[in-house]
């Protein structure tokens, strides 16, 4: 069963499904738009599924794409202030949210266990739900840029 924190494979590339919405009467899953560019096809494989993107918005590091398989929708909510685990299938760090906005959230990760390639999408749990989504992080701060819940959830309603 395909769901938020699942590994999936653009090219010679490949990052994390943020989130499972959704879709057109079915399920998308939810990534970074910057992996595809980087990668130079729309086409992903998760799981036994291959796929494409299918919506791509111009204002936001997002991207959509048809899950057919069984998957599990993801519970989204809206981050706060505090304790956050960055969870994929291979690890799962403890971290802090320190600033937030409707759309996106700072997150302050652990000094010597960076994200490494291949992180971007990782799913933010905060009590239970995805809270947003890791874009990027600068190595010298220690603090990552995240996609909040919220800012996914309206982009996916406005192409469902």
């Amino acid at each position: 069963m395909i769901k938020s924190g699942d590994f999936f494979v653009s090219g010679r590339t490949g990052g994390v499904i943020g989130a499972i919405v959704p879709w057109r009467g079915a399920y998308a899953g939810v990534a970074p738009a910057h992996i595809f560019h980087y990668s130079g096809t729309d086409s992903l494989r998760v799981g036994d599924q291959s796929t494409r993107t299918a919506f791509i918005p111009g204002d936001a590091d997002l991207a959509f794409f048809p899950i057919t398989a069984a998957c599990e929708p993801t519970e989204l909510s809206k981050p706060h202030l505090g304790e956050v685990s960055l969870e994929n299938v291979a690890r799962k760090r403890i971290c802090r949210i320190s600033d937030v906005s409707w759309s996106i959230a700072y997150v302050v990760l652990p000094p010597g266990d960076l994200p490494g390639p291949g992180d971007s999408g990782t799913p933010l749990i905060q009590n239970g739900k995805v809270v947003g989504m890791l874009l990027s992080f600068n190595m010298h701060t220690c603090k990552g840029i995240v996609i909040s819940a919220e800012m996914i959830k309206e982009v996916a309603q406005r192409r469902s």
